[in-house]
């Protein structure tokens, strides 16, 4: 059909009219910046400028920020304000960023949003560490009470999919999802993510997409123990113990999924004993937990410990789930002869040595995308993909994860990308629970087209 119809709104009427739009018009405009320069201020100004030049005048709904590298963070975010102020934006420091199949170790990088098709609620608070599940389902409640519904179109939209959908796809695919970011792990403080995934969905349930990622800094600086700060941005704020939610209800069709591609290895064993609230893993099958991981790799114990992370992120601990996946934790810090991780073991629990070879990782763009296309055939190309890759995946790829980020692209006909490398991922495979993920690739696409144009069949 030429010309395709759709309903025109006109926001100053506050009223639906029966006009015609023509097919050129777009449901969604996305701008995306980045900015390599030195001064804080002037990075986040000039990353801020590109990225707004993409929404053909338009003021943003949202942007997405993120950053690597010694910039100040006061100082990028007077920059980011000069040009963005007035509108949201969040996001905050990372290990790396990416921007398009680029890797910057110093750098800012933008994704603008702006539709008529998508609104945001957006709370934060500087204080997860005193509660991370309290302050979530706070934190939670604060940005449901933020979120802004058009009464004459959202409703609308929502008798469109009725009307022309199929209800089977209104269940599947639902008009709302949330957006976490996290501050990951500086100790002796942990990330604590697991927790603010159940304060998140006591509040609005496991049926909702809840997406996102861990902001860090050089993951060098955790191996080698020095110093360093996680910062966040809420819109002009810059929190240092923060967590920000981000609401959405969305009439656009959207995608997430992700995955780790560690292949299960035929080493196998229980957690047999915990400490420290779950977070020291002191025995595995009863044995030491250095001692069993050693045994298991063939490997002298005093090389093990010579480069115990090195090796838990390359051969990480592997839990099955109810789906016959894996949820990966890596990174093992040695503790007097057990293994100290950013999130929480259950006594009880099976375990498998899981295989990260590269060669193994570079296939998870092309699971990813399966997944998301299996999931809604009829989508097309995204306007944007936003990624979250473990910090590890940088370490174990090196040179590779240029070329994963290619894949990525190419996996999905070539959309914009921009992201950053975390400490940790929240998300799920296509309409299963949230959890909280290491060493996984973390996608989720926004695509110019509305939910009622599509079945999902």
């Amino acid at each position: 059909m030429v010309g395709q119809a759709k309903v025109y709104y006109s926001s100053d009427a506050h009223s639906l009219h029966g006009g015609i739009k023509m097919d050129k018009e777009k449901n969604i405009y996305i701008g995306t910046g980045v900015s390599k320069t030195d001064d804080s201020f002037q990075a986040g100004k000039e990353a801020a400028e590109m990225a707004l030049k993409g929404l053909d005048g338009k003021k943003p709904t949202i942007s997405y920020i993120f950053f690597a590298g010694d910039y100040d963070p006061y100082k990028l975010n007077e920059g980011l304000k000069s040009v963005l102020d007035g509108t949201e934006y969040v996001g905050g420091s990372s290990d790396a960023v990416f921007f398009e199949d680029e890797i910057m170790r110093k750098g800012v990088v933008i994704a603008s949003i702006y539709s008529n098709y998508l609104h945001v609620g957006i709370a934060s608070n500087d204080n997860v560490s005193s509660g991370p599940y309290e302050v979530a389902k706070k934190t939670t409640v604060e940005a449901l009470d933020k979120l802004s519904i058009d009464k004459y179109l959202d409703p609308y939209l929502l008798f469109t999919r009725m009307r022309k959908g199929s209800v089977k796809w209104m269940f599947k695919m639902p008009s709302f999802y949330v957006h976490v970011f996290s501050r990951g792990m500086k100790l002796p403080t942990m990330g604590d993510e697991t927790k603010i995934i159940k304060g998140v969905a006591d509040e609005i349930g496991l049926n909702i997409p809840i997406w996102g990622g861990s902001l860090g800094n050089y993951l060098e600086s955790v191996f080698s123990g020095k110093a360093y700060e996680i910062y966040m941005l809420h819109s002009g704020k810059v929190l240092k113990d923060g967590l920000v939610i981000v609401v959405n209800t969305c009439s656009l069709v959207y995608g997430q999924s992700i995955a780790h591609s560690c292949k299960r290895m035929d080493k196998f064993g229980f957690i047999s004993k915990v400490d420290g609230g779950g977070y020291v893993v002191s025995e595995i099958s009863e044995e030491p937990a250095v001692d069993w991981y050693a045994k298991q790799l063939n490997i002298p114990k005093d090389e093990f410990l010579k480069n115990t992370m090195g090796i838990t992120q390359r051969y990480p601990l592997g839990i099955p789930d109810n789906f016959g996946n894996f949820i990966v934790r890596g990174g093992g810090v040695p503790n007097q002869g057990a293994l100290a991780y950013v999130a929480p073991f259950v006594e009880g629990w099976p375990v498998y040595l899981m295989d990260a070879d590269p060669k193994n990782l570079m296939g998870t763009s092309k699971e990813i995308s399966e997944d998301i296309k299996h999931f809604i055939p009829e989508s097309g190309t995204p306007a944007l993909g936003l990624a979250f890759l473990c910090a590890s995946r940088r370490v174990i790829l090196q040179d590779q994860l240029k070329d994963e980020l290619k894949n990525l692209k190419a996996c999905f006909n070539g959309m914009p990308v921009i992201g950053f490398s975390c400490f940790g991922e929240i998300g799920s495979k296509p309409g299963l629970p949230p959890g909280f993920q290491h060493m996984a690739s973390n996608v989720f696409t926004l695509y110019d087209k509305l939910l009622h144009e599509v079945t999902g069949e």
